[in-house]
C-alpha cells in the first residue's frame, strides 16, 4: 500500500481535477462589457469636439459631421484619434465609439434629425430679377420665333443723290458681315461708285454679359441692337434726318477714304434673340467696305456671324442695367437670402427705370395714342396684366385698388399714374419674395417652375394650365418642364449650370508665362474656353445626354488654331469640330486642356487646384478649410524636383494631410498634362509619375495610373453621381435638397440612374419635385 500511495494520490487528483473542471463548466462564466461608445466619446473626444460633435473653440472648430460611413469613420478614428494618442481607441473601442459618433451627429441622416433642413424665405436672385423683368414686359409684344441661324437678310439698294435708296437690286442671306467690295459695285446692275445696304434680322445670344460690336468702314454706317423697332424703322430710307431710334454705332458720316474704327458696348441677357440691324452706305468714296465685328463676354474681337445671326426678326428685350450689389453665395452657389439697404435702393433704382421705360412705351403698349379718349382705360387696363403677371397670379379686388385705381386718379396723367404703378409693382414683395404670402395652389407652382426653369415668370401656356387646375400631379408638373426645357432659356440656365460646376467663372484672368508657353495669347483661351462649351452643350443636348459622357469621351471641340497648339491634324482655317484623341491620354472633362490649364500656375501645373477641383465639384466630396495658409513658392524648392515632389513636400505636414490625402492623389494622376493641358510624359527632365492610390469616402482604396482610370471611378462611383445632382438642385432651386424631403436627394439620385443618366432629365426632374407642395 505504501508503495503505491504516490500514484494513488495522482489518480485521485486528477480525477478531482476532473469533476471540478466539470463542474465549473456548469456555471456561467461572467460576459466581458462591450466597450460603451457614449462613455468613450466623453472620456477621450468631448473636450475638442463638443458634447453634440459642435467643435470647440481653439482645440477644433470644424463640427464633427462628414461623409465617410460607419467602417471608414471607424479606420480613421483607430489610425488618427486622439490625435495625440491614437493608440488609446483602437479595435472594439474604436468600432464603438464610431458607431456612437456616426449615430448621433455625425452622419447625414444623424444631421437631419438634429437640424432639419429648412426652405429658407428668399428674395429674388440678380439674375431672377433681370430675367422676371425682361419677360414681364417682353410678354405684351409680340411673339417671334426663333430663325434659323444661317446669317442676316441684306437688301442691296442703288442710290440716286447722297444715300437715297431708289431701287432695290438684290436681297439675300449673308453669313458673314463682312464685305470688300473694292471700287466695284456690290452686286449686278447697282452703279459702283453709290450704293445703298439693309442688313436686319436677329442677333442670337447665349451668355449673359457684355458684348462689344465695332465697325470698320471708309464709308457710313450704323448700328442698331435691340431697338425698339416701330413702322416706319424698316430702313426703306437711309437719310439721317429720318431715324426715330438711337443706333449703338453711328459712324454714318465719312470722311474720307480711310478706314475708320467705332465701337460700343452693350448689356445681353442671354438665351434670346436680340432684333440688329446693320446700315451702309457708298458716296463716290473710292473703296467700298464694311464689317461688323464683336467681342462677347471673355472672347475677342472676331467677325460677327453665323451661327449668332439669323434672318428672322426679333423683339425688343427690356433689360435692367442698374448695378445690384452680389447675392449670397457662402453656401457654394447664390441665393437670395441677403436683404441690405443696397440691395433695396438698387431695386428702387431699377424699377424706376423700368418705370421710365413704360412710361415711353405706353402708345405701343396700349395700342392707342395718348390723345385718343380710352388712353387712360387702356393704361389702367394695361397696368392690371401687369400686376397680374408680376404676381403671378390675378389679382384680387383689394390688390387691384391698391396697385391700379388708388394710383390712377384725377390730376395725374395716364403716363405718370403708369409709372408709378410700375414701381409699386416691382417693388412689391408679391414680385421680389414670390413664396411669400400666396397660396398652396397651382399658381404657386407655376411660380416655383418658371424661377427654377427660366429664372423668370411664368408663360402664358404655364399661367393657363394654373388657371385650369392641370398643376396638381407630378405628371402634370413633368409635362409641363419637358415643354419649357425646349425653350432657349432653359437652355442658357443649363449652360450657366455647367459653367458654374465647372468653374469656369473664375478663369476669366487666364494666362501664361509668355516666355514658357509661347502661343497661349488671349485668342487662345478664348478658343479653349469655346471649346469647353461646345462640348458640354454637345453632351448635355444629344439624344442619350448621357451624364458619363461627360467624364469619359475621347474626343475635343477643336478648331484649327487649338489643333496646331496641342498637336491634332487639322487642316488650316477649320472650324470647330469633334476631333478624336488617344483615350489612354485624354478622357472628358478631366483632360480638357481648358480646366488643365485653368488650375495651374502660370509656369507650372498645380496638383493642389486640380485636386481640390475634382475633389469638390467632380467627386462630390467635402473638404474642410485648410488650418493655415500655406503658398506655393516654386523658387523655395530643390530645382530638380518634379512637381509632384515639390508637392508631396509641402503637404506633408499631419495638419495637412487629413484634406491632403484625398486631394492629392486626385492632382498627381493628372501630371501628364503641363500648365497649358498639353499632354507630356516627362517633367523637369523626369518621368512623369502619375500612380496614386485614393481613398474614398467608403475607405476603400483605389489605384489610379493616369487620367482614364480616374474617369472610370468617377463615373461608377455614387458619391460623385449624387455631388452632381446636388450641385444641380442647389443651382437651380437656390435651396438644399434636404429641404424638400429627407429622401428627395436619393429619390432624384435614383431616377437619374434609372434614365440612363440623362442629364436633361435630371434638369426636368428637380424641377418637377421643387415645385410640387410637399407631400
Amino acid at each position: 500500500m505504501t508503495d503505491r500511495s504516490p500514484s494513488l494520490r495522482r489518480l485521485c487528483l486528477a480525477l478531482f481535477s476532473t469533476v471540478a473542471s466539470w463542474v465549473l463548466a456548469q456555471e456561467p462564466v461572467p460576459a466581458v462589457a462591450a466597450p460603451n461608445g457614449e462613455a468613450i466619446y466623453q472620456q477621450l473626444c468631448v473636450e475638442c469636439h463638443g458634447k453634440q460633435g459642435e467643435g470647440v473653440a481653439k482645440k477644433c472648430d470644424d463640427p464633427l459631421r462628414g461623409e465617410r460611413n460607419l467602417a471608414a469613420l471607424a479606420k480613421y478614428i483607430t489610425k488618427n484619434m486622439p490625435e495625440d494618442k491614437p493608440e488609446l481607441c483602437v479595435g472594439p473601442e474604436a468600432e464603438s465609439v464610431a458607431k456612437y459618433i456616426f449615430d448621433a451627429f455625425y452622419s447625414p441622416e444623424a444631421q437631419a434629425r438634429l437640424h432639419p433642413a429648412k426652405r429658407d424665405l428668399v428674395r429674388l436672385t440678380n439674375r431672377q430679377f433681370v430675367e422676371s423683368v425682361a419677360d414681364l414686359l417682353g410678354s405684351f409684344d409680340k411673339e417671334y420665333p426663333l430663325g434659323e441661324a444661317k446669317g442676316l437678310t441684306g437688301k442691296y439698294f442703288s442710290s440716286d443723290g447722297m444715300n437715297k435708296k431708289v431701287k432695290q437690286g438684290l436681297e439675300r442671306v449673308d453669313a458673314k458681315l463682312e464685305f470688300d467690295f473694292a471700287g466695284g459695285p456690290p452686286a449686278e446692275g447697282i452703279k459702283p461708285e453709290q450704293f445703298s445696304i439693309a442688313w436686319s434680322g436677329s442677333l442670337l445670344v447665349d451668355t449673359t454679359g457684355w458684348y462689344e460690336f465695332r465697325v470698320r468702314t471708309p464709308n457710313g454706317a450704323r448700328v442698331y441692337v435691340n431697338t425698339d423697332m416701330r413702322d416706319g424703322d424698316a430702313n426703306q430710307r437711309d437719310d439721317s434726318d429720318q431715324k426715330r431710334q438711337s443706333a449703338l454705332i453711328d459712324a454714318w458720316v465719312s470722311s474720307g477714304d480711310e478706314i475708320r474704327e467705332t465701337t460700343a458696348h452693350v448689356y445681353l441677357l442671354g438665351g434670346r434673340a436680340y432684333p440688329i440691324r446693320l446700315d451702309y452706305f457708298k458716296y463716290k468714296e473710292k473703296r467700298g467696305m464694311v464689317a461688323l465685328d464683336w467681342k462677347p463676354p471673355h472672347g475677342v474681337w472676331t467677325v460677327l456671324q453665323a451661327p449668332f445671326l439669323s434672318p428672322a426678326p426679333a423683339g425688343h428685350v427690356a433689360i435692367v442695367s442698374t448695378t445690384m450689389p452680389a447675392d449670397d453665395r457662402s453656401e457654394g452657389y447664390e441665393r437670395g437670402t441677403g436683404v441690405s439697404l443696397g440691395w433695396h435702393e438698387a431695386t428702387t433704382k431699377a424699377a424706376v427705370a423700368v418705370g421710365t421705360e413704360v412710361q415711353g412705351r405706353l402708345r405701343l403698349l396700349t395700342g392707342v395714342s395718348p390723345e385718343a379718349p380710352e388712353f387712360k382705360d387702356r393704361c389702367k387696363e394695361f397696368i392690371a396684366k401687369l400686376a397680374e403677371r408680376a404676381f403671378r397670379r390675378p389679382l384680387t379686388p383689394e390688390h387691384r385698388q391698391l396697385y391700379v385705381d388708388r394710383v390712377f386718379v384725377d390730376g395725374v396723367v395716364p403716363e405718370i399714374a403708369a409709372k408709378r404703378a410700375t414701381v409699386l409693382i416691382l417693388k412689391s414683395p408679391r414680385f421680389l419674395y414670390p413664396g411669400v404670402d400666396v397660396p398652396a395652389d397651382d399658381y404657386a407652382v407655376a411660380g416655383r417652375l418658371a424661377l427654377g426653369m427660366w429664372d423668370s415668370l411664368p408663360d402664358q401656356a404655364l399661367t393657363e394650365a394654373a388657371a385650369k387646375g392641370e398643376l396638381h400631379t407630378p405628371e402634370q408638373v413633368h409635362a409641363q418642364s419637358l415643354r419649357m426645357m425646349s425653350h432657349p432659356r432653359a437652355r442658357a440656365k443649363l449652360r450657366d449650370f455647367n459653367k458654374h460646376w465647372l468653374e469656369m467663372e473664375k478663369a476669366d484672368d487666364l494666362n501664361k508665362d509668355p516666355q514658357v508657353y509661347p502661343g497661349f495669347d488671349a485668342a487662345l483661351v478664348a478658343d479653349l474656353r469655346r471649346s469647353l462649351e461646345l462640348f458640354v452643350d454637345h453632351v448635355a443636348w444629344s439624344e442619350t445626354a448621357d451624364y458619363r459622357e461627360l467624364l469619359q469621351a475621347d474626343y475635343l471641340y477643336l478648331n484649327s488654331r487649338l489643333a496646331d497648339y496641342y498637336g491634332y491634324p487639322l487642316p488650316p482655317g477649320s472650324d470647330f469640330q469633334p476631333v478624336k484623341v488617344d483615350s489612354a491620354q485624354r478622357s472628358g472633362i478631366f483632360t480638357h486642356p481648358f480646366l488643365l490649364s485653368a488650375f495651374s500656375y502660370t509656369k507650372s501645373s498645380s496638383p493642389i487646384h486640380r485636386g481640390v477641383f475634382l475633389t469638390r465639384n467632380v467627386l462630390g466630396r467635402k473638404l474642410k478649410p485648410p488650418p493655415m495658409a500655406v503658398a506655393f513658392e516654386d523658387s523655395k524648392f530643390d530645382p530638380s524636383l518634379s512637381m509632384r515632389e515639390k508637392v508631396t513636400e509641402l503637404t506633408s505636414k499631419t495638419a495637412c494631410m487629413g484634406c491632403h490625402t484625398t486631394i492629392n492623389p486626385l492632382g498627381f494622376t493628372l501630371e501628364n498634362f503641363d500648365a497649358a493641358g498639353r499632354f507630356r510624359t516627362e517633367e523637369n527632365h523626369k518621368p512623369v509619375n502619375t500612380k496614386s492610390e485614393y481613398t474614398t469616402a467608403n475607405g476603400d482604396v483605389v489605384t489610379l495610373q493616369s487620367a482614364r482610370d480616374l474617369a472610370t471611378h468617377a463615373s461608377t462611383s455614387p458619391e460623385a453621381r449624387r455631388g452632381y445632382v446636388r450641385q444641380m438642385f442647389q443651382f437651380l432651386i437656390k435651396q438644399p435638397p434636404a429641404a424638400y424631403g429627407a429622401g428627395a436627394l436619393e429619390k432624384l439620385d435614383a431616377d437619374f440612374v434609372s434614365s440612363g443618366y440623362h442629364i436633361r432629365q435630371l434638369f426636368i426632374s428637380i424641377n418637377t419635385l421643387a415645385a410640387l407642395p410637399p407631400p
